[in-house]
């Protein structure tokens, strides 16, 4: 291999905040930026050059890319050098990450991956980003004083427009902080409205109230963080009807001790295979729909398969959902335990 003369990072990040915070970042430890655009042709491209520069790195938002590399599993087929992937860090910011969503990461070779990687994620004294970066690019690391101070000069500002930034702003954790919070804190009961019964659930005005006596909030700025957690999908009504509110609606955080047991590459694998849940042609309204599966039949198959309950697999399945895997047949639902078509990604 040919080493360069410096250090280089292939930055594929929209334009915005967390681009300019990591583009800083690599500055600062000698690593040269260069932006790559969110196309196949790019990241093949950029996979090609790594190959030679075993001192290079690349930073890749997956909600940027536009294509059919846009979930992971895809995005591994597409970059086939293993050595080159293994020194790719993923993020996603559009959507809450778990552990398992790390660990299929790992598991198809990549770097890592990281739900956020604005000013505020790379000052934290506990993200292990910037020391990845130095360990396979060789760069001197850097403590989180001085990244501070190169941000400060060149006027890098921690996000606080995105739902992930509103919620730094307001608490100082991460979204996935906040939810474990709120599920540590906001008792999740088993309820029934007109003789229908929703297991696991809280009501929005009891967040509410924790919200804004732990964060000493007003009642708005606390129904915001709740619609910013609903927008990263870790947070929802029990029957995806309503948005987040200060009113005894029953929502329900997307996590569940049975849902971070699950492996996501063997849940899908498993669906799809022979015996999994039935994908065929469909008819709604006189329109076909092909190659799809009925949610509710997924929900069943995964309750049966899995011995969990009902609104666990839908947890679970809409991770797949938030990872690109799933998507609804006119992308107007996530999984729904109901009549609703859907599709696995190719």
């Amino acid at each position: 291999m040919t080493q360069t003369t410096a250090p280089t990072a292939y930055i594929c990040l929209p334009a915005g905040d967390a681009r300019n915070a990591v583009r800083t970042a690599m500055m600062a430890m000698n690593v040269l930026p260069h932006d790559i655009l969110p196309s196949r042709t790019d990241l093949q491209r950029i996979n090609t050059l790594m190959q030679s520069q075993d001192n290079a790195i690349a930073v890749i938002d997956l909600s940027a890319i536009h294509s059919a590399a846009a979930h992971m599993p895809a995005l591994a087929a597409l970059l086939p050098d293993a050595t080159s992937r293994a020194r790719m860090i993923l993020t996603r910011s559009d959507c809450g990450l778990w552990p398992t969503d790390r660990a299929w990461a790992k598991e198809l070779g990549f770097a890592d991956l990281y739900a956020q990687l604005d000013a505020a994620a790379l000052t934290c004294e506990s993200h292990s980003m910037l020391d990845l970066v130095a360990q396979v690019t060789w760069a001197a690391s850097i403590t989180a004083d001085v990244l501070s101070r190169h941000f400060s000069a060149m006027q890098v500002k921690p996000d606080s427009a995105s739902p992930r930034g509103l919620i730094r702003k307001r608490t100082g954790l991460t979204a996935e902080a906040l939810c474990a919070a709120i599920i540590s804190n906001v008792k999740a009961l088993d309820r029934t409205y007109h003789l229908k019964s929703y297991p696991s659930c809280f009501l929005g005005s009891e967040a509410v109230d924790w919200l804004t006596g732990q964060y000493t909030a007003s009642r708005e700025q606390s129904i915001a963080l709740g619609v910013a957690l609903q927008a990263l999908g870790m947070l929802h009504h029990v029957a995806h009807e309503q948005a987040f509110a200060d009113a005894p609606n029953f929502y329900r955080m997307a996590a569940s001790t049975a849902a971070d047991l699950c492996k996501p590459s063997l849940v899908l694998k498993r669906l799809v295979s022979h015996g999994g849940v039935a994908i065929k042609d469909r008819t709604y309204l006189s329109k076909l729909y092909r190659h799809c599966f009925i949610g509710a039949e997924a929900v069943d198959w995964m309750c049966k398969f899995y011995k969990i309950k009902r609104h666990e697999a839908e947890i679970i399945l809409n991770r797949l959902l938030s990872q690109g895997m799933i998507e609804h047949v006119t992308h107007d639902h996530p999984v729904r335990d109901g009549q609703f078509f859907y599709r696995f990604v190719a």
